[in-house]
């Protein structure tokens, strides 16, 4: 209790510290390119947009909220954007010490969430509905770590209108009750699991049939053909491929395994867990961003090694970690390229590694 009334007497402060690094993204980033603009607004003011085959058209939540909003297009997306992905690192610090990280721990969970590659990637490119997403998926699992199962499926019913992958914690939750063979913790998980996505799949199936929605060929659609896997390597190559995944979450790869072998049993079950729902959306799904949308629980692991340093060289790997993060995340020209503060932070890192091995 005296841990949890700390978090929230510190809250606002890195609140308002992630807020104004995300806002500085949003105000220096390019405008991007390719986009979604078009298609997002259309919905948005439209909400229902009979005959649409683009699989924006099913996710409707986030671009009928944003589009109540006035103001220029480009800024008011961003806005959202930064307010969510500033809430998600929050969120991801309480879910944090509720799965046992101790207290630098935690702000370094919060920062290294924020500050990440797919939180600039979307504050750069905020016309999707990921930043709402991000939010949902900590809180979700906190619901449910505390036995609060109906709060995170009505949670999880509400994210499923903005993007399929809201539904992923419950069986993430499923699968970790099925390693510590809590047979009853499973039944529940897996009930809410299959009521939420059997809504997603009665509000997919309506509007094809109420509207001609379709999903046009979309290669996330046609899972025997490779899905959007395929399309990715085919475009990118495969040394491109192996970039753009390590750049998702940089030196913090190197820490991962480590936290793990230190984390607790929750944090532990639930990160082998989310492997199948990885390993799913990776192959559906444009995989670096399915892959930073498991951050909630990829990044206290990494934060549990790096937190065993001292607090300057904690709080260095964290600021050159978001200096690289402006070019991979932000695609912000006016900075050195991303290879020297990556240099810098796998150097951190590994000292953080033997750190905790001697330790």
């Amino acid at each position: 209790m005296k841990q949890a009334s700390r978090f929230w007497h510190a809250a606002p402060w890195h609140f308002a510290g992630v807020t104004a690094v995300l806002a500085l993204v949003a105000w220096w980033s390019p405008p991007p390119a390719p986009t979604d603009q078009l298609m997002m607004e259309h919905v948005g003011q439209g909400v229902i947009v009979p005959g649409c085959a683009d699989l924006n058209c099913f996710r409707i939540l986030v671009p009928a909220t944003v589009e109540l909003f006035p103001g220029p297009s480009l800024p008011r997306w961003r806005v959202y954007a930064v307010v969510m992905n500033a809430a998600a690192a929050l969120a991801t610090g309480r879910l944090a010490l509720a799965l046992g990280l101790a207290p630098r721990a935690v702000a370094l969970t919060i920062w290294l969430s924020a500050l990440g590659a797919g939180s600039f990637s979307t504050v750069y490119h905020p016309y999707n509905a990921d930043p709402l997403v991000l939010f949902l998926a900590p809180v979700t699992t906190w619901l449910l770590l505390n036995g609060r199962g109906l709060a995170a499926g009505a949670l999880a019913t509400f994210g499923i209108f903005a993007k399929e992958f809201a539904a992923a914690p419950l069986y993430i939750a499923a699968a970790a009750s099925a390693i510590r063979r809590d047979g009853a913790g499973l039944r529940r998980h897996l009930a809410l699991a299959v009521a939420v996505t059997t809504i997603w799949l009665g509000l997919q199936l309506g509007l094809m049939a109420a509207f001609g929605y379709s999903y046009n060929a979309n290669p996330s659609s046609r899972p025997l053909e490779g899905g959007y896997l395929r399309v990715w390597l085919e475009h990118v190559g495969a040394p491109q491929a192996l970039f753009a995944l390590f750049g998702t979450f940089g030196a913090l790869h190197l820490l991962i395994p480590v936290g793990w072998q230190r984390a607790s049993p929750e944090l532990r079950q639930l990160s082998i867990g989310a492997i199948p729902a990885l390993l799913a959306f990776m192959y559906v799904a444009t995989p670096e961003r399915a892959l930073w949308n498991f951050y909630f629980l990829a990044v206290p692991l990494a934060a549990i090694v790096l937190a065993r340093l001292s607090a300057a060289a904690a709080w260095a790997f964290v600021a050159f970690y978001t200096l690289a993060n402006f070019r991979i995340g932000a695609q912000i020209p006016d900075v050195p390229t991303a290879r020297y503060a990556l240099a810098v932070t796998i150097a951190i890192a590994v000292v953080a590694i033997v750190r905790a091995r001697t330790i």
